[in-house]
């Protein structure tokens, strides 16, 4: 069977077919579900809330070769609350996932439905991790979020818990203490063997 079957039998029917894409954020502790239209969307067992036209993706494109490109989001006109927490969202934040997907629909001809019925499930294109929340004002009422994500191969070159202090040998192996006095011996002559 392949992917989209249900947005490929529309098209071959003559039917309108269309397609969005769908963001999802892994903030900490409040995960959010985007889609670049208007209203509520049920698609992929999850609800994503419209944006309209008032996120911005740039960057949006696959790893080749040894570059990790940065995905930089920007959602604009919004409110001080969204900026209140801009300014509180390290935390929240810092190496959290984030994906983007596609979403095809089927435009239907008026009715009470929604016009946009969504065609098969939401399709992933991208996946990052989510790096730094930054935000601007262009004007007393014009305020907007910037959000950097960068790629899921960004670090793939560096091992896992790669660097030898105390914390990141706990890490792996919790209460040991071999990596403890690692931080006093920064700049110390050791003499060897010692007589």
């Amino acid at each position: 069977m392949g992917f989209f079957s249900q947005t490929i039998e529309a098209k071959l029917a003559g039917r309108e077919v269309a397609a969005s894409l769908l963001v999802y954020m892994g903030f900490r502790d409040a995960p959010r579900h985007w889609w670049m239209g208007f209203g509520d969307l049920t698609a992929g067992g999850h609800t994503w809330q419209g944006t309209g036209e008032m996120i911005q993706i740039d960057g949006l494109e696959s790893a080749i070769g040894t570059v990790a490109p940065k995905t930089t989001f920007t959602l604009s006109g919004v409110d001080s609350a969204i900026v209140t927490l801009a300014r509180q969202s390290s935390a929240r934040v810092k190496d959290r996932p984030c994906q983007v997907f596609i979403q095809f629909f089927e435009i239907a001809p008026g009715g009470d439905q929604m016009p946009w019925q969504p065609l098969d499930a939401p399709y992933a294109i991208w996946s990052g991790i989510m790096d730094q929340m930054s935000y601007a004002a262009d004007g007393p009422s014009q305020r907007r979020v910037t959000l950097t994500a960068e790629s899921i191969w960004t670090g793939r070159r560096r091992p896992a818990y790669g660097f030898w202090t105390d914390r990141d040998q706990n890490a792996r192996f919790p209460g040991d203490r071999g990596l403890e006095q690692v931080v006093n011996l920064v700049m110390k002559t050791v003499r060897w063997p010692a007589f």
